[in-house]
């Protein structure tokens, strides 16, 4: 799983595949599926040095997609989506959470995490929170 995420080809491939590149676009099925493998074989890296010399102040990056009718399709970014220059929104964050937690807690359990999590200025401690974070997962997962 560590190594399809640091892998451009796999990473590009599953995106495309399945439309994100959520947790589960990385996990065992998704390590095996000869369609995500077939395409990810097809996925070149290239440097482009006018664009290494943007680091490290932009990180920048270009994807070309060539279809099988002859369509060309390119597009290119600057920053990484969630850094300080380009960060997620807070719902974004909320649904990040929610994608990594529900599979270790179950939906419930993690909601009430989060619910711990949106009410630290009001708490006098961190206890309940920390209790909930040693809870096993007790519902559906």
């Amino acid at each position: 799983m560590l190594a399809a995420k640091f892998s451009v080809p796999f990473a590009v491939a599953t995106m495309l595949a399945h439309g994100a590149a959520s947790v589960p676009a990385f996990r065992a099925p998704a390590l095996t599926d000869p369609r995500i493998l077939d395409l990810a074989g097809r996925v070149t890296v290239d440097e482009d040095p006018a664009m290494s010399a943007m680091l490290p102040g932009r990180r920048p990056a270009r994807v070309t997609i060539r279809l099988t009718d002859g369509r060309v399709l390119t597009a290119e970014t600057f920053t990484n989506r969630g850094d300080a220059v380009d960060p997620y929104g807070p719902d974004e964050v909320v649904a990040k959470f929610m994608d990594l937690a529900t599979p270790v807690w179950g939906a419930a359990h993690a909601t009430r995490i989060r619910e711990a999590v949106d009410g630290l200025d009001r708490a006098a401690d961190l206890a309940d929170l920390d209790a909930l974070l040693k809870e096993p997962a007790r519902e559906e997962q």
